[in-house]
């Protein structure tokens, strides 16, 4: 079995190769699989050449911007699915909607590969399920000591007091989120804790949509709707809108940033994530007891969180870009 690094992660064994999160374009595979929705792991759903296997919640919400794969493939949790001699199993990564991680399973041993990984309960989403395995390729997106979040109900205390603040001042609090994940969290903890309605921009809405369609409950209300328009006028409602989007230049909208890279901004920011943090992804590999850790996604933490695995835990790790990996029980 030969796992190797290409704008992607991929799998080799015998005659078979197969990818995951592919970022570029691929000729030579027999399939690739997306862990979830986020544009920096569907690049696949843009190809025509070569089957797309994912959630059917990720083929939704990638619909939701246009997308739609040629060759796309329902994957089911839990159940595993047969290319030639290679079994792929997804399980929960409770990252997003629909997020999954992938069991590997051939002769030569199995493989657990992440995608984004979140083990905490959420309002909506499972957590990621550990597997025994002999090799773990993790994300490492927070994979440094200096990311340890503080409990979410106190993340979303300290969110919910500044946004009555800012309401006390006749203002209206805006929330800049992922539009896939975490604005949904965000509309969920005010549903859940306050009485304060929530303003959805249209992106955010149309993702709120297919969560809903997935029974994941969720009262919100449209930014362009004359209810919006009448609650922002008496300042009367909090906004929920995806990063980087800079629409409002009211004077009376303050914005803050949701995001686990909070941790290091600041004043209005809040470390809310759909990722885990640093102790999360240790008691994470601890769980599944690898012989092998391959770290990803995390550009200089690779390093950092491979460095700190192999010193503290006594496993074997190194970032996956870094040598084509051969393995063989």
């Amino acid at each position: 079995m030969r796992i190797v690094w290409e704008s992607g992660v991929s799998i080799e064994y015998r005659e078979n190769k197969i990818v995951f999160d592919l970022r570029a374009r691929i000729l030579n595979c027999k399939a690739s699989f997306v862990t979830h929705a986020h544009v920096d792991h569907a690049y696949s759903f843009r190809l025509k050449h070569i089957p797309v296997l994912s959630s059917e919640e990720t083929m939704k919400l990638i619909a939701v911007d246009g997308v739609k794969a040629n060759k796309w493939q329902p994957l089911a949790i839990n159940k595993g699915i047969k290319i030639d001699d290679i079994e792929v199993i997804p399980h929960s990564s409770g990252h997003i909607l629909g997020s999954y991680e992938f069991e590997v399973r051939t002769s030569d041993g199995i493989i657990l590969f992440t995608g984004d990984l979140n083990t905490r309960e959420e309002r909506l989403i499972e957590p990621a399920e550990p597997v025994k395995c002999d090799i773990l390729v993790i994300e490492t997106t927070y994979g440094s000591p200096d990311f340890i979040f503080p409990p979410d109900e106190e993340v979303a205390k300290k969110m919910i007091n500044w946004a009555s603040k800012i309401l006390g001042e006749d203002k209206i609090p805006v929330f800049q989120a992922d539009a896939i994940g975490n604005a949904q969290e965000v509309i969920k903890i005010f549903n859940e804790n306050t009485n304060i309605p929530v303003i959805s921009h249209w992106r955010v809405s149309k993702v709120n949509e297919v969560y809903e369609y997935y029974g994941r409950r969720i009262k919100y209300i449209n930014f362009d709707s004359e209810e919006a328009s009448d609650l922002i006028s008496s300042a009367n409602a909090v906004i929920v809108t995806p990063k980087r989007l800079s629409p409002f230049l009211n004077r009376d909208f303050v914005s803050a940033v949701v995001s686990g890279w909070a941790i290091k901004f600041g004043r209005n920011s809040f470390p809310l994530s759909d990722h885990a943090d640093f102790p999360s992804l240790l008691d994470f590999i601890k769980c599944c007891s690898p012989k092998l850790v391959l770290t990803y996604h995390g550009g200089v933490f690779n390093e950092v969180l491979a460095r700190y695995i192999e010193k503290k835990m006594g496993i074997r790790a190194y970032p996956i870009d870094l040598i084509p990996t051969i393995f063989s029980v």
